[in-house]
């Protein structure tokens, strides 16, 4: 799973329009990864505006699609989170082991997250609404969500539209930016 041009672009517009100032700590749902050339992804902060770039902390783009791949952990932190986690069963780059099919039992992370991304997991839980409960729980409050799914052609269960999104907001009394 992995954050790929559009995503990226989705995150930098955020971050330049201040809804990144306050964030200090991500959970992404999945063990995300940078899914782009480093040329691609390097045009992308030149026009953001991102002057904090270390080229040494993506030096995995410059082999993408090959391995080793670069989690998405070190373009957070560019854009000044101070604390990344990432929910995998797989427990890829150090990811909290967790089924989002089941209920996340540890109450410890509960409302401990200002930014709570799916760059396209949860369309692979078969209990669709415990995965999403999963984010809600992690989410602090007034704190932020990120939803990018697939809505034609996906690879999951689910595929979803924009109706969806707009009930879970409605039943949780979100906004969607």
């Amino acid at each position: 799973m992995g954050l790929g041009i559009a995503a990226v672009k989705l995150n930098l517009e955020l971050w330049q329009r201040s809804f990144f100032k306050n964030i200090k700590s991500v959970v992404d749902i999945g063990s995300q990864e940078l899914h782009l050339k480093q040329a691609d992804f390097e045009e992308l902060l030149r026009v953001a505006g991102v002057t904090t770039y270390k080229k040494e902390n993506f030096t995995p783009l410059a082999n993408w699609p090959g391995q080793p791949r670069c989690s998405a952990k070190p373009f957070y932190e560019m854009l000044g989170v101070e604390n990344y986690a990432c929910i995998d069963l797989g427990r890829e780059h150090g990811a909290i082991p967790l089924d989002l099919n089941l209920p996340l039992e540890d109450s410890s992370l509960y409302g401990q997250y200002d930014l709570v991304t799916d760059h396209g997991c949860n369309e692979h839980a078969f209990n669709i609404a415990e995965a999403y409960r999963t984010m809600h729980r992690l989410c602090k409050l007034q704190g932020l969500m990120i939803i990018v799914q697939s809505v034609w052609k996906g690879n999951g269960y689910y595929l979803f539209d924009k109706s969806f999104f707009e009930g879970i907001a409605a039943a949780n009394n979100y906004k969607i930016l």
